[in-house]
């Protein structure tokens, strides 16, 4: 029979074990298995150009260049380097830049959606089951999109895969895009504990996040994306939180949500909840807690609010984002009504004419001053900051405005550094210049996109003047007014020893969660990356809670085992008595 001090020395180990696990296995940082997919390798491999030949039946590329913004589904097949699909989804997809580009009289340069289980509910390739092809409209740099992804994830962002392609149609080269996976329960299993919670687009009545009511059919613009028999109930009570005073940390993911504002303040990207439409992101909600997720960039750094506003499309035809724009409750810019249909015109080598350009112009403009000072105190476009809720909770906030502020810092000492731009922009150039050159549908010409790289007015003296701006706005040396009034940024700026008094971001002290929620050591000597980040680029925002669901696990496991020990161990003591 087994010594007593053999049972309390078994039991004494698992002790050991029990604790040692809990106190260690949270800071690991193990992430989460992704299920067999490796299409971040094989579809969205940054280090090389993806090529992506499509085939569908000649009569249904006619019908869809003839009709674009019916956004009609055909059948196609879909080959990644060298690798084919059969009975693939195959459609136009995009809002404004669908509209713009319909408009324009010699150009089928549309954005695509590949949806490959729109056939057949289990194809997937390398476990992708969707990802659309952005046509980087208005963007003769190529990068704008690119790099703001780029940014989200090096702030912890949970982001889409991105990688540059080279795509036929039928044979025939149809350009250089921007891959960018779909957000979709694929995306949410590979960056969430669960990946099964509600997923939202907002983009029309509610997307603006203001309270209306209670019910949840009042809010017909939230679009639920996922399970269509959800009650709704965890929307309501962030809505109310954000709008009545609650607690946010009880339906939000606070210090990500920072984050994702902190970076998208410093892209000047007011195609978004920050700007007039408020559209183009998605919220996660995930056990109650919201995640804000980004999408659609290619108007960032400025590209939505430069040159005068929106203008008329091409042939002076009404550019039909002012159309949207107009529409009451919010509706979305999707309508086809009165569509223009697209020539079928053969594709040239050159850009076309853009004949007053609609959106292209806007971004010619992006290095205006109300761009580069585009206010972080008061971060919207054409609005109000109290008709931005969500934002406006935060910002209310001592300690999360404290926090914002420092990632503001972050981004402008590290990623707007004009040697880390520089060497980005050097890098992404390098890759895809031989094939924007021979890219047979660009909207810009080859000087063009020269000019836009490396000419008086890149990308790099977009963000190093930017940085400077949101410096001197934290140091309280630049005070801007933000511009509610037209979607052109941030007012202008107003400078001066006077104007400044009273003026610096506010005393953060004594803020309400002050304690829990005081900035944190950013340690300058470093990256600059949030914490927990290690400035390694690419790393997802739920990296730290994609192994909840196995620490779990295997917690459980040794508790089970540890209240096992201790019964034998009483067991055998009563046993040992009796005997």
């Amino acid at each position: 029979m087994l010594k007593t001090r053999y049972v309390v020395a078994t039991s004494a180990l698992l002790i050991i074990i029990f604790m040692a696990v809990m106190f260690f296995l949270p800071h690991l940082h193990v992430e989460k298995a992704t299920k067999g997919n490796t299409y971040t390798e094989s579809v969205f491999d940054q280090s090389k150009v993806t090529t992506v030949d499509i085939t569908l039946a000649d009569e249904d590329l006619d019908s869809i260049l003839d009709n674009p913004s019916e956004k009609e589904v055909v059948a196609s097949d879909v080959t990644i380097n060298g690798e084919k699909v059969e009975n693939v989804g195959f459609r136009t997809k995009g809002n404004l830049s669908l509209n713009s580009v319909v408009q324009m009289e010699d150009s089928e340069r549309y954005s695509w959606n590949i949806d490959f289980d729109y056939y057949q509910g289990d194809q997937n390739f390398h476990g992708l089951k969707e990802f659309d092809l952005n046509n980087n409209y208005s963007d003769p740099t190529y990068m704008r999109e690119y790099l703001s992804y780029e940014l989200m994830e090096k702030m912890g962002i949970a982001t889409p895969g991105h990688s540059y392609m080279y795509v036929t149609i039928n044979g025939k080269e149809w350009g250089l895009y921007l891959g960018v996976e779909s957000i979709d329960e694929t995306f949410l299993n590979n960056n969430f504990a669960s990946g099964n919670g509600d997923l939202y687009y907002p983009d029309g009545t509610g997307s603006d996040l203001k309270w209306i009511s209670d019910d949840i059919d009042d809010y017909t613009g939230l679009n639920l994306k996922t399970n269509e028999n959800s009650d709704q109930s965890a929307m309501i009570k962030m809505l109310d939180a954000i709008n009545n005073g609650g607690n946010l940390e009880e339906v939000l993911d606070v210090d990500e949500t920072l984050r994702y504002f902190a970076a998208n303040t410093a892209l000047v990207n007011l195609d978004h909840y920050q700007g007039t439409l408020k559209h183009n992101y998605y919220l996660y909600e995930e056990n109650g807690i919201f995640s804000m997720l980004p999408w659609d960039y290619n108007m960032s750094f400025g590209g939505f609010s430069g040159g005068g506003g929106r203008q008329a499309g091409a042939s002076g035809q009404e550019n039909k984002s002012e159309i949207a724009a107009d529409q009451k409750n919010g509706a979305t810019a999707e309508s086809n009504d009165d569509a223009d249909k697209q020539d079928d015109t053969e594709l040239s080598g050159e850009a076309p004419n853009m004949n007053g350009g609609g959106m292209m112009d806007m971004s010619s403009n992006f290095m205006n001053e109300n761009n580069i000072n585009f206010s972080i105190t008061e971060p919207v476009s054409g609005t109000a900051l109290e008709d931005r809720p969500l934002l406006n909770a935060l910002l209310s906030n001592d300690g999360y405005r404290e926090k914002y502020y420092d990632y503001l810092d972050d981004i402008a000492t590290d990623f707007f550094s004009e040697e880390n731009m520089k060497a980005m922009t050097t890098e992404i150039s390098t890759l895809i210049k031989p094939y924007v050159k021979k890219d047979p549908t660009k909207f810009y010409t080859m000087d063009e996109y020269t000019e836009a790289t490396s000419g008086e007015e890149t990308l790099v003296d977009f963000a190093v003047q930017r940085a400077e701006s949101i410096l001197a706005q934290l140091s309280g040396d630049l005070v801007v007014e933000a511009e509610t009034e037209s979607g052109m940024g941030g007012g202008a700026p107003n400078m001066g020893d006077d104007a400044n008094a009273g003026q610096q971001p506010p005393n953060m002290g004594g803020g309400e969660n002050e304690a829990a929620m005081g900035p944190p050591d950013m340690d300058r000597g470093g990256n600059g990356a949030p914490p927990g980040m290690n400035g390694n680029m690419g790393q997802k925002g739920a990296v730290n809670s994609s192994s909840s669901k196995d620490m779990i696990i295997l917690s459980s496991l040794l508790l089970i085992l540890l209240l096992g020990a201790m019964a034998f161990a009483y067991f055998f003591k009563r046993r040992g008595k009796k005997g």
